[in-house]
């Protein structure tokens, strides 16, 4: 089935429908899944070719559609609502926000796994168990070679025996 896409004119009244759909129901032409399935086909792809440009991730058409009406829903009541209702182009202007918002929230990810790993790292490095093995007679396996060498030419016992 083929889904006929809204122009302009239908999205700057979804837009300001919206606003007024957050306290109450929607009228039926302006439902939030019709608007995922504009998103998807409107949106998705430029923004999955930016976001695969800029930062290298791969995206889902379906969740980018679903992050466009997050975006919305937080902008209901900002600036950014008014530029989308006055602006030439409002699809371009939602591509933008929203690539925008995954592009740092990429990033925010990213920076936080790459944080988590490196910690597990120096964490699993510097474990206890780790280092009291090697510590148990209070040298480590270079130190017994020098005892034991300091041992030998002062003609005593190696401490290994």
């Amino acid at each position: 089935m083929t889904i006929p896409l809204w122009n302009d004119e239908e999205f700057r009244s979804f837009l300001f429908t919206m606003r007024h759909g957050i306290f109450g129901p929607m009228p039926e032409e302006f439902t939030f899944e019709r608007f995922i399935d504009q998103a998807r086909l409107r949106i998705a792809p430029e923004v999955q070719r930016r976001v695969l440009a800029e930062v290298g991730a791969a995206t889902d058409a379906s969740g980018i559609a679903r992050a466009a009406l997050a975006v919305l829903e937080d902008e209901a009541f900002g600036q950014r609502r008014t530029w989308l209702l006055v602006s030439p182009d409002p699809w371009s202007v939602l591509v933008d926000l929203v690539t925008r918002e995954i592009r740092s929230s990429y990033r925010a990810t990213v920076r936080t796994r790459a944080d988590r790993r490196a910690l597990e790292g120096i964490r699993a490095a510097s474990s206890r168990s780790e280092l009291s093995a090697g510590e148990a007679d209070g040298l480590d396996d270079g130190d017994e070679m020098d005892a034991a060498t300091t041992a030998r030419e002062d003609g005593r016992a190696s401490p290994q025996g």
